[in-house]
C-alpha cells in the first residue's frame, strides 16, 4: 500500500454540523490551504452537503480551483487583494467576490474591462497586513464612492482569538463596529458584516454578527480548547516496508542521536516529515519572551514522542524522525513486513502531493 492520508467523512460531517448547530449563524467556510491539508475537493464536499454555499479562500488559483471542481452556485470570496489585471479579469470571469482594501485596489479592479464586479471591503483592526484603518472613515468612504463595484459585505479578522479571556478579541470588534457605524451614519450600506474566525465564533457569541467565518473547526484543530467538542481529522497510512535489529551501542538515523542500550527489534515504516509525522509549527515570534515560552514548552513536551500503531498497539519512534522512513521498536512483537503502521498527523504540514483518501 502507498503510504496515504485517510480523512473519515463521519468525522468532518461531525465537525461541519457541530459548528453549524453551535453558532446558529451563517457560516462563510474557509478552504485555504488545501482545504486545511485534507484536500480543497474533500472541505468543500463536506460543507457543500451540509448546506452551506459561500466559501472563503486566500489565493486567487484556489478561486478558480473551485470553480474546476464544478462549484457553479456558490458564492466564493478571495480575501486578498489583488492588481494584477490578468488575474483579475479570470476571477471576475469566474464570478469571485473581490477583497477592496483601498481606493486604488477598487480602482484596478474597475479598469480591467467590463465585468460584473463584486466586493468585500476589508477593514484593519490589528492584524496589520490589508484593509484601510478602521478609524480612517474618509479612506473608508472614498472606497465605497468608487463606481462599478457592488459592495456586498466588509470584513476583518481577529489576531487573537485564541486568548483566555474576552479582551483583545473585543477590542477588535469595537474597533470594526465603530467603523461600520461611521460608514453607516453617512448613508453607506456596508452589506454582510463578518469577522469571527474559528476560535471566535465558537468561544466569543457577541462576534457573529451577519455571518462567521469557520476554517480549521474543520479538521477539528483549533489552537485553544473550546466547549464545542470537535473531532481531529485525518491520520497516515503506510507499509512497514522492512524489520531488522539494531544491537547494543549501534546508532540510527541523522546526527546518530540515538545509540541503542540493548539489542532492539525495529520496524522500517515509509513515513516521514514528508506525511507531517512528528512535524510540529515552529516558533514564529523573537521577542524574548516568547522565546522563553517555546523553549518551556519543549522542555514539557520532550517525552511525547510520536506515537504509531500497527495492528492496534502503539510502538514509539527510534531516534529521529526521517523524511520519508522512519524507525519504529517493535522489540518482543509480531510485527511484520507488509503489516500496516497508523498515525496521528499534523494535516496542515502534509506533503500537498501525498494521496488523500475519503472513507
Amino acid at each position: 500500500m502507498q503510504n496515504r492520508m485517510t480523512v473519515k467523512k463521519s468525522d468532518i460531517d461531525f465537525n461541519v454540523k457541530s459548528v453549524i448547530d453551535y453558532v446558529k449563524t451563517p457560516v462563510i467556510a474557509v478552504v485555504k490551504c488545501n482545504g486545511y491539508g485534507i484536500s480543497m475537493e474533500y472541505a468543500i464536499k463536506a460543507w457543500y452537503e451540509n448546506g452551506v454555499r459561500f466559501f472563503a479562500v486566500s489565493e486567487p488559483i484556489e478561486a478558480l480551483q473551485i470553480r474546476e471542481l464544478g462549484y457553479s452556485d456558490v458564492d466564493i470570496l478571495l480575501m486578498s487583494p489583488v492588481y494584477d489585471e490578468d488575474i483579475l479579469k479570470k476571477l471576475l470571469q469566474n464570478n469571485v467576490i473581490l477583497t477592496v482594501t483601498s481606493k486604488q485596489c477598487a480602482m484596478t479592479a474597475t479598469s480591467v474591462g467590463d465585468y460584473n464586479v463584486r466586493a468585500h471591503v476589508k477593514v484593519e483592526t490589528g492584524m496589520g497586513r490589508f484593509g484601510a484603518g478602521y478609524d480612517a472613515v474618509d479612506e473608508l468612504e472614498a472606497i465605497y464612492n468608487v463606481k462599478g463595484i457592488k459592495y456586498e459585505g466588509i470584513f476583518s479578522h481577529f489576531a487573537l482569538s485564541f486568548e483566555k479571556e474576552y479582551n483583545q478579541t473585543k477590542v477588535q470588534l469595537d474597533k470594526f463596529l465603530q467603523a461600520v457605524k461611521h460608514l453607516q451614519d453617512r448613508g453607506i450600506d456596508v452589506g454582510m458584516r463578518h469577522i469571527a474566525n474559528s476560535c471566535a465564533a465558537i468561544r466569543f457569541p457577541d462576534t457573529r454578527l451577519d455571518a462567521v467565518r469557520v476554517g480549521s473547526a474543520l479538521v477539528g484543530r483549533l489552537i485553544t480548547k473550546t466547549a464545542l467538542p470537535l473531532r481531529k481529522v485525518g491520520f497516515m497510512e503506510a507499509d512497514v516496508v522492512d524489520i531488522t535489529t539494531l544491537k547494543k551501542g549501534q546508532t540510527s538515523g541523522y546526527s546518530m542521536l540515538y545509540r541503542a542500550k540493548s539489542d532492539v527489534t525495529a520496524a522500517v515504516i515509509s513515513l516521514g516529515y514528508r506525511q507531517g509525522l512528528g512535524l510540529t509549527r515552529q516558533n514564529d515570534s523573537f521577542r524574548f519572551i516568547d522565546v522563553i515560552r517555546s523553549v518551556y514548552h519543549d522542555i514539557r513536551g520532550y517525552k511525547k514522542q510520536p506515537v504509531v500503531k500497527i495492528n492496534g498497539k502503539s510502538y514509539n519512534v527510534l531516534g529521529r524522525v526521517g523524511n520519508q522512513y522512519t524507525l519504529i521498536d517493535v522489540s518482543g512483537s509480531d510485527v511484520r513486513i507488509g503489516d500496516k503502521a497508523v498515525c496521528d498527523v499534523n494535516v496542515l504540514m502534509v506533503d500537498t502531493a501525498v494521496e488523500r483518501a475519503l472513507i
